[in-house]
């Protein structure tokens, strides 16, 4: 049997909800990064981040691990926004989490869920605190990253005003950050004190989010040059790739596994091309929109202008989009209130003007409504529950909600199936936009619809995608994606010999309502689901690939300034530019200055640097050796693989770490060292000692198979504290795909055949010898031989007894001798070796009636 690893449990509330499979393997991450090691010193407590694509349970994972490691302690949850703060009590409460909960925000008792309390006072925060610890009774306090500084007050007056007379605030047993990236950016920002473990200590830190990093789309003065990305700020200083901040990052479900996995809808981009009824009046005249008139609440029309002639125009592609492609929920992303509501109020006059064009087609009304934040919270629950509902009570089968910023992060809606977005907003506001409609219940099937409207300049044509600068909100929806999950937009760089995906769970995503749009173009890949652009005219892929690259992915060798700026910093702050191959940099840690390094070698190594551009990395102490630059790039895919196998290189040679075949550097390595020193093609002694530091027993005197089943054994040992007992271990266990129970019986029969060494690891983590083991072997191994001619006698003597009973030599594979001899597994495996039996035994054979 397979035996499951210590401290790994199925999770379920008391609640009864029970966690999904990934939300299991979430937890069990989380649990397992949190909890410390014997021996293990923790500088800044324990860290870890978990990425989750948006939709798939965020926090019920969160609530869960508040349950597993701060059970009777206080729990410190942060959110963003105060509609998430009153949902995540729901969630935790539903989540099974009982005892006390408060609120650290400005909402009054009213507005929150009967029984919890707000304030933010420092004072009253500190008593909620100081009773937890007294009473040890589960506490749980939910504040919002505007608010949590009032956390930081409590311990900080606490410490004042309270703890000369002997009372400390105790630490939190667990802080949840949820939605992360807003605790990254600028050290400026207020809320980046959830960092702080002076001013909130916290035994254990968990960040969830959804975009641990946020991309840039190139700004206006860049638009040259296409494939360049936008200059990163300098005043960035806390970085989700710093693992002194966020911890290590010990779980991730990307958006294309989710998808894969069915916890979210797979979906697709419909593009709307549109011709700008204010610069080019002449094509949008043609293009038949019907136009509203405008709205504005200044006086003079200045500030608060409506573009009311292009609403209708997107309107009208809406309308169209939801009714051709069956669309019956969709949510469209504003900036301003006033915008959200003229399209809400505006919306049934360009349906009505469809509908009188075309009454077979189009319906003669929507449901709509709008929302912002000046609506309380029962209308906008009100609102989102007639959203949800099927129409049956009012008869209108598509429905549309324009809001304004509140929809957003983590806020639980009905399901929608489309979003229409404008390219408006940052990167993460596009992300958590597009997770509305990617959201479905559990067993549920959908294809989303992400509708993004272009205004085509006078000269332009639709599908002219390369030369065009009109597809910039295009871009930025892709690049927003890119930041969720690169794979699924690098994959549309490629070209595909066919744009329709035939097969496959995503096969949905490229067919059914809407498949007479001629400009569908799809993009194959690794996984299962594959995305799908449609434009309404045709878009070879080639040409697709082509925009991808130059407008949405990044071309290293066209920002030598970045480049430069960047490699001066890392002197700076190093003294050389000794950089790792994958070290990220800049804003957000997405400037790939090791790469950029890499191939300014890989230009100087082939003359094509420039002398002054020579000159000036010299000046930052430039290595130039492109052998040392491979071997510093593998020395640090080298660490990262022994971070996540326990400080372990005894991986197989067909491993891989971030794409790079770890597995085959390292047995080249392996190959050197085995080389006399003074022979040429040795391993320089300088490498040894670097790979020596991430791993002792890299290249062992016995064989790799060996160390890599020690290393299993040791994750085992850690796994469980330290507490084995290896002498009751179940043969057959199973552990990190190593065969681990018939191993350690191995080593323990086999003791005295082992080094000395050998002898000390083992010995290290508890493994001894087993005298009675030892006697077996040893009695075995003084047993004679028996030669390969004498066990050929012995089954032939078998042989003919059977075929005098049976009458035939057609032997079962089972059939054992009255003597014990396994004459099915002889005979098969003698026919196996057929061409080398001498031909004195194929005559014996043949004697027998045996054929072949």
């Amino acid at each position: 049997m397979n035996v499951v690893k210590p401290g790994l449990m199925a999770a379920q509330s008391a609640a009864g909800i029970s966690l999904r499979g990934h939300q299991e393997e979430a937890l069990e991450a989380i649990v397992r990064g949190l909890t410390p090691r014997p021996g293990h010193l923790t500088p800044g407590w324990l860290r870890v981040t978990v990425q989750m694509a948006t939709g798939s349970g965020k926090s019920y994972v969160g609530a869960a691990a508040g349950q597993k490691l701060a059970p009777r302690g206080t729990v410190l949850v942060v959110v963003p926004t105060l509609d998430l703060l009153v949902q995540m009590i729901g969630s935790w409460r539903a989540a099974g989490r009982s005892g006390d909960m408060h609120a650290v925000c400005s909402l009054v008792d009213s507005e929150l869920p009967y029984g919890v309390m707000a304030t933010t006072s420092p004072l009253m925060i500190g008593m909620w605190l100081s009773r937890a610890a007294k009473h040890r009774r589960p506490t749980t306090l939910f504040a919002t990253y505007t608010s949590v500084g009032a956390v930081a007050d409590a311990y900080e007056y606490w410490a004042q005003r309270v703890g000369s007379g002997g009372g400390v605030l105790p630490p939190l047993g667990l802080m949840v950050c949820d939605e992360a990236h807003r605790s990254s950016g600028s050290v400026e920002k207020a809320w980046t004190v959830v960092h702080d473990q002076v001013a909130i200590p916290a035994v254990r830190r968990l960040y969830m989010t959804a975009t641990p990093r946020i991309w840039a789309p190139p700004s206006s003065a860049m638009r040259r040059r296409e494939d360049a990305v936008q200059p990163l700020s300098e005043e960035l200083a806390v970085s989700m790739d710093d693992q002194r901040i966020y911890g290590p990052h010990v779980y991730s479900l990307g958006l294309a596994e989710a998808i894969d996995r069915k916890l979210l809808a797979p979906f697709e981009i419909v593009v709307l091309e549109l011709r700008d009824p204010l610069g080019d009046r002449k094509g949008a005249e043609r293009q038949g929109v019907p136009w509203g008139p405008g709205v504005g609440e200044a006086v003079d029309g200045s500030e608060d202008e409506v573009p009311a002639e292009r609403i209708a125009a997107i309107q009208a592609g809406l309308v169209k989009t939801m009714v051709e492609r069956g669309l019956e929920r969709c949510i469209t992303f504003h900036n301003r209130t006033i915008e959200a509501r003229y399209f809400a109020e505006a919306l049934n006059q360009t349906v009505e003007k469809l509908h009188f064009d075309n009454p077979q087609k189009y319906p003669d009304e929507f449901w709509v409504q709008w929302l912002s934040g000046e609506h309380d919270v029962d209308f906008r629950k009100e609102v989102i529950a007639d959203f949800g509902s099927s129409g049956e009570e009012d008869g209108l089968r598509h429905r549309v909600v324009a809001q304004c910023k509140v929809l957003g992060e983590g806020v639980d809606i009905p399901d929608a199936d489309s979003v229409l977005l404008q390219g408006r907003g940052s990167m993460v506001d596009i992300v958590q936009a597009i997770g509305r409609a990617l959201r479905m219940k559990p067993g549920g099937g959908k294809t989303a619809s992400l509708i993004v409207p272009v205004f085509l300049k006078p000269g332009e044509e639709p599908g002219d995608i390369l030369e065009s600068d009109s597809y910039g909100p295009l871009v930025k929806i892709l690049t927003a994606l890119r930041s969720h999950d690169a794979k699924v937009v690098e994959a549309l760089a490629v070209p595909q010999k066919s744009g329709k995906r035939t097969k496959g769970r995503s096969a949905e995503a490229v067919s059914g309502p809407g498949e007479s749009w001629s400009g569908e173009v799809g993009a194959g890949g690794g996984g299962a689901f594959t995305l799908p652009v449609r434009f309404q005219s045709p878009v070879d892929e080639n040409v697709l690939a082509l925009f991808i690259a130059s407008r949405v992915l990044t071309g290293e060798n066209q920002f030598w300034r970045e480049g430069i700026n960047h490699a001066r910093r890392w002197h700076e702050e190093t003294g050389g530019l000794d950089v790792p191959y994958s070290a990220m940099v800049g804003e957000e840690g997405k400037f790939p200055l090791g790469k950029w390094v890499s191939d300014r070698r890989g230009e100087h190594s082939c003359g094509e640097l420039a002398r002054h551009r020579v000159d000036m990395l010299d000046a930052l102490g430039m290595i130039w050796s492109v052998s040392d630059a491979r071997f510093e790039a593998g020395l640090d895919w080298a660490r990262v693989w022994a971070k996540g196998h326990g400080g372990s290189l005894s991986c197989p040679a067909r491993a891989s770490v971030g794409g790079y075949a770890i597995g085959t550097w390292l047995s080249e390595l392996r190959a050197a060292a085995a080389v006399p020193a003074d022979e040429p093609g040795a391993l320089a002694p300088e490498r040894r000692r670097a790979l020596e530091e991430i791993d002792p027993w890299w290249c062992p005197a016995w064989p790799i198979t060996w160390q890599r089943a020690y290393a299993a054994a040791r994750l085992w040992w850690l796994d469980s504290d330290g507490l084995v007992d290896w002498t009751v271990l179940p043969e057959d266990t199973v552990y990190e795909g190593e065969q681990l129970g018939r191993w350690v019986q191995a080593q323990r029969a086999g003791w005295p055949d082992l080094v000395e060494d050998q002898r000390d690891l083992l010995t290290a983590i508890g493994i001894q010898a087993d005298p009675g083991l030892v006697a077996a072997k040893a009695a075995a191994a003084a047993k004679p031989k028996v030669s390969r001619a004498d066990r050929f006698a012995q089954g032939l003597a078998a042989l003919a007894v059977f075929v005098e009973r049976e009458g035939h030599s057609r032997v079962p594979r089972s059939y054992r001798s009255a003597d014990g001899l396994a004459l099915g597994t002889w005979w098969n495996n003698t026919k196996a070796r057929r061409d080398k039996l001498t031909e004195e035994q194929l005559g014996q054979l043949e004697a027998l009636g045996v054929a072949w």
